[in-house]
C-alpha cells in the first residue's frame, strides 16, 4: 500500500500543498507550529475520515476557507485508486474515484495509516479514555465495519445521555428502557470486536516486547524474559465484575448474547446513579485496558522507560497484526516520536523501521535525529508550506 501522490487544500494552517512522496522513508523536518503534524493528520484524514486530534470538523479548516481538501492516488494490489476526502462545517463528504462514497465501508481500506504520536507515550500513565482511543483505532484498522459498531453505540449514548439530563425523564422509563436495549446489544458487538482483536494481539505483544528489551542491558534482557512468563493484558469492565478479563493464548471469549445481558444487567443497576448524574457511567465508553508487569500493575510499577517501550511494543505490534491479517503493510505516520524515545528504544525503533517494507511517513525538528540513510526523500516545512529538499 502506498500514497504516490497526496494533495491538500485550507486544511488547518496549509492554503495549498502538492507532493509525490517517496515509496519509502518520507523525512518531514520544520521548526514546531509550522505544520508537520498537520501533514501527518491529513493523511490520516485521507484514510480514516476523521481527524487524529480536532473535535470538530470546522477546526480542520483553514481560517477564512469554506472547507478543507484533501486528495491522494493510493496505489495498492497493482490498482490506483483516487480518494478525496472534503471537510466542511457540518460533515465530511467522501469520494473515491471522482464518486461520491455512500456507505463508508466502500472506502475504508482504501488507504490504512498507523499512526505513532508523543501522546501515544503517555497512554499508560494517562487515564482509560487513551487507552481506549488507542484501542478502538487499532481494532477500526483491522475491522473496517468495527466503525459503525461503534458510531451506532455512540448515538445511543448520546441519546440516552440527553434524556438522563432533561426534568421529566421520571415519567419516560418506557423510553430509558429502549435506550439501555439498545446500548446492550450495540456496546455488546464493540466489547466482542475488541475483546478478539486483544486475543490476537496479546501474543504478538509480549513477542516484540521482549524483543526491544534484549538488546539492551542484562539487567533489563533479564526483565524481558521474566516479561514473557508474567506480563499479562487484560480488559477491565465494571459491567463485567470489574477485575480484568486476560485475553491469554486459548482463552474462551463471552458470546455475544452473554455480554449484551451483562451489559443491560449493568445499565439496570445503575440506573439510579445514572439519574442523579445526569450521565451514563457504566459501558463499553467507561471501559479500561489493564497491563501488568511483573504481576503489578505498569501503571505504578513501571518505569518511565519500560512504559514508553510497552508503548512501543504496542504500535509496533498494532503493524505486525494488520501485516499479518491483510499481507500488506499500511503506511506508518510517526510524529516526532524518535526524541522522547531513549536511545536503546530509538535505535529499536529505527532497526524495525529498515526492516519494513512499506511506506512511512516521519517529522522531525532536526533531520539529524533519524537514523536512515537510505530510500529517504526529505521534504521541509514552514509556515504550512512544504518543498522537497535534497
Amino acid at each position: 500500500m502506498e500514497l504516490s501522490h497526496l494533495e491538500i487544500r485550507d486544511f488547518r494552517n496549509m492554503t495549498e500543498v502538492r507532493l509525490t512522496p517517496g515509496r519509502r522513508f518520507n523525512v518531514v523536518s520544520g521548526m514546531n507550529g509550522q505544520g508537520k503534524t498537520n501533514l501527518l493528520e491529513a493523511v490520516y484524514v485521507l484514510g480514516a475520515v476523521k481527524s487524529l486530534r480536532a473535535q470538530k470538523n470546522g477546526e480542520l479548516i483553514r481560517w477564512g476557507a469554506s472547507k478543507a481538501v484533501v486528495s491522494g492516488e493510493v496505489e495498492h494490489g497493482g490498482h490506483v485508486r483516487q480518494a478525496r476526502v472534503e471537510v466542511g462545517g457540518n460533515g465530511k463528504r467522501v469520494y473515491l474515484n471522482d464518486l461520491v462514497v455512500r456507505s463508508l465501508t466502500d472506502f475504508f481500506g482504501t488507504l490504512n495509516c498507523v499512526v505513532f504520536a508523543p501522546d501515544d507515550l503517555m497512554m499508560l500513565k494517562g487515564g482509560p479514555s487513551e487507552r481506549r482511543r488507542f484501542l478502538d483505532r487499532a481494532v477500526f484498522n483491522a475491522r473496517a465495519s468495527f466503525f459503525h459498531d461503534a458510531q451506532a453505540y455512540e448515538a445511543v449514548l448520546k441519546q440516552r445521555n440527553a434524556l438522563l439530563k432533561q426534568p421529566n425523564v421520571h415519567s419516560q422509563r418506557d423510553l430509558l428502557e429502549v435506550y439501555d436495549e439498545q446500548l446492550a446489544q450495540y456496546g455488546s458487538v464493540v466489547v466482542r470486536r475488541r475483546l478478539e482483536y486483544l486475543r490476537e494481539f496479546q501474543p504478538i505483544f509480549l513477542d516484540t516486547f521482549v524483543a526491544i528489551f534484549s538488546g539492551g542491558s542484562a539487567d533489563e534482557a533479564l526483565l524481558g524474559a521474566e516479561v514473557s512468563r508474567t506480563a499479562a493484558m487484560g480488559y477491565v469492565a465494571e459491567w463485567l465484575g470489574g477485575q480484568p478479563l486476560r485475553l491469554v493464548e486459548g482463552v474462551v471469549l463471552p458470546e455475544l448474547e452473554g455480554l449484551r445481558a451483562a451489559l443491560a444487567a449493568g445499565l439496570r443497576s445503575s440506573i439510579g446513579d445514572d439519574l442523579r448524574r445526569g450521565f451514563t457511567g457504566m459501558g463499553p465508553h467507561r471501559d479500561d485496558l489493564a497491563l501488568t508487569l511483573l504481576d503489578r500493575d505498569a501503571r505504578s510499577f513501571a518505569s518511565q522507560g519500560q512504559m514508553r517501550a510497552m508503548v512501543l511494543a504496542m504500535k509496533i505490534t498494532e503493524i505486525r497484526v494488520l501485516t499479518e491479517r491483510f499481507g500488506y503493510t499500511p503506511v506508518l505516520l510517526l510524529d516526532d516520536v524518535s526524541s522522547e524515545l531513549d536511545h536503546h528504544r530509538n535505535r529499536y525503533l529505527f532497526e524495525m523501521l529498515g526492516k519494513h517494507p512499506g511506506q512511512v511517513f516521519i517529522t522531525t525538528t532536526h533531520r539529524d535525529h533519524i537514523k536512515l540513510y537510505e530510500d529517504v526523500t526529505a521534504f521541509e516545512v514552514h509556515g504550512g508550506t512544504v518543498r522537497q529538499v535534497e
